[in-house]
């Protein structure tokens, strides 16, 4: 059994006007995650992602279906508890995650919450700064940060708590591209080094590429799965649903449809430089 093992699920909601249809948020989706895995869940607004990611941490219940994180049922309502320490979440907006004045206190303040005792609670305060490259930012205020290390605090803060798994919901929405990278580099790290499965959720599909299997959801449903070479291979497919590629992808697409030889789903810019060397060395 995987550390996250998802079958038949469902959810549906209503607004709260009671005249409202109801609406079906995730419609019968299966989806197993290893322990140690990077997993990319991509969709455009609506398509249930986000529903998806609650349920992944137990702030949604299944209408149908069931959901297991560590072989604990997230409808087991005496369970919630250890499901959030086994899967912690990380949202849009850090500052909204951010309770405290100084940098590691708000790590902190999570294990503490949990009635981890004070000694341990600093040692794994001090691991969770290191493994998110904060350590020199200890003593400062959140506040005072630029918004790719306010996001790394964040993250630092469910590190601490010392999960398995940690989602993120469009962790990056509101950082420039430099705070982008800074996040997605520091969770590739904490993936290969620490072993901590990664759940992404992004519309950034740069950000994807390295993933060991991305997911793409359109309605409720997951419409394509497999590697990010796989799942980018299908640019008109993806195109369909109102997603994009990675540029180089795109590129690479449209040389192809120019009559250059080159494989499918180039990911990165050095692949696609290679493959048009190669194409052109062999006319």
């Amino acid at each position: 059994m995987g550390i996250i093992n998802i079958k038949h699920l469902v959810h549906k909601f209503k607004d709260n006007d009671e005249n409202a249809e109801i609406i079906t948020a995730i419609d019968g989706v299966d989806l197993d995650v290893e322990e140690g895995q990077f997993i990319a869940i991509l969709g455009h607004n609506g398509s249930g992602k986000s529903s998806l990611a609650k349920h992944i941490n137990a702030l949604l219940a299944p209408t149908e279906g069931t959901v297991l994180i560590s072989g604990m049922n997230t409808k087991d309502e005496k369970k919630i508890w250890d499901i959030r320490q086994q899967a912690g979440m990380v949202f849009q907006n850090p500052d909204n995650q951010i309770v405290s004045a100084v940098v590691e206190e708000d790590v902190a303040f999570g294990p503490e919450n949990l009635g981890v005792p004070t000694e341990k609670i600093w040692e794994q305060v001090n691991y969770a700064l290191k493994a998110v490259d904060m350590t020199a930012y200890r003593l400062h205020s959140p506040m005072k940060l630029s918004g790719g290390q306010k996001q790394r605090v964040a993250i630092a803060g469910i590190i601490a708590m010392e999960p398995k798994c940690i989602i993120l919901d469009e962790p990056t929405a509101m950082l420039d591209p430099i705070g982008r990278e800074e996040v997605i580099s520091t969770l590739e790290e904490l993936n290969k080094a620490k072993n901590i499965t990664i759940i992404l959720i992004t519309h950034h599909m740069s950000e994807t590429i390295h993933a060991d299997k991305i997911f793409v959801m359109n309605k409720g449903k997951i419409e394509l799965q497999g590697t990010p070479r796989e799942v980018f291979c299908e640019v008109e497919k993806m195109k369909e649903l109102g997603l994009e590629v990675p540029q180089v992808t795109e590129l690479g697409f449209e040389l192809q449809k120019e009559g250059l030889n080159i494989k499918n789903g180039t990911l990165e810019i050095d692949e696609l430089v290679d493959e048009i060397v190669r194409v052109y060395n062999n006319n």
